[in-house]
């Protein structure tokens, strides 16, 4: 859901994650090839139980080859399904963690930025008391939708809990990320919504944490989190 464009909060089922945004590694499978050319050997030296008994080993691989093959599709549907949200199509916040903890290392060792977004809905609570929860989920999932449509390929959206959601922004340095939390905040509040048949906005707030090779990701965390509520009592200008 674009910010640029009238959109209505209605429950769906969530899209699932972004490729680019699921980091578990892929196992590559290299399946044992066989050939029912029986390996070039001339047929007419084996007898027949051997050949057969050729022929039925080279099913056997075959079948093998496949279930491998069947397997590794499961093993990867259910990595995505530990690293997403229940609701919505972004990443947990064990994932996300995760994530963040990966970009912090690779940051330190290379030299490079990045920076954490907290961003917090405004009177979300408002949302459920008036509406029901299944319109505030339709909510928090066109807002999810919105932050994965606005950020970069090399970007991660995660949901922290409740209304609560983190950006990940690779090679951020402090103004870019600012700018960014910035322009996040304005689409969100920008977004139309239609609940109870009545078009509403809602407002959101952020909090920029850069990275800090001297602190942890539970720190970073806290960090971010407590400019966002700063933001908060500021009445909406990003921290």
């Amino acid at each position: 859901m674009r910010a640029d464009s009238k959109n209505t909060a209605k429950s769906e089922k969530p899209a699932p994650l972004r490729p680019h945004k699921g980091k578990a590694k892929t196992r590559k499978q290299t399946p044992v090839r066989a050939s029912t050319a029986l390996g070039g050997l001339d047929q007419a030296d084996l007898s027949p139980d051997v050949r057969n008994a050729v022929l039925r080993l080279i099913g056997e691989v075959d079948r093998l080859n496949n279930e491998a093959g069947n397997l590794q599709t499961r093993i990867s549907e259910l990595e995505s399904l530990a690293d997403t949200d229940p609701l919505l199509p972004v990443y947990n916040r064990r994932a996300f963690k995760r994530e963040l903890k990966r970009s912090m290392a690779l940051a330190q060792r290379h030299s490079l930025a990045g920076a954490l977004v907290l961003i917090d809905l405004d009177d979300f609570k408002a949302i459920n008391d008036t509406y029901g929860h299944p319109a505030g989920d339709a909510v928090l999932h066109a807002v999810s939708k919105s932050l994965n449509d606005h950020v970069r390929e090399t970007d991660i959206v995660g949901r922290l809990g409740g209304d609560e959601f983190g950006v990940l922004l690779a090679a951020a340095d402090e103004a870019g990320a600012a700018a960014k939390a910035t322009s996040l905040v304005e689409m969100i509040r920008e977004q139309d919504f239609e609940l109870d048949g009545r078009p509403m906005r809602i407002g959101a707030s952020a909090g920029v944490q850069p990275f800090d090779k001297n602190i942890s990701a539970d720190d970073l965390i806290k960090r971010a989190d407590e400019a966002l509520y700063a933001c908060k009592k500021a009445k909406g200008r990003v921290v």
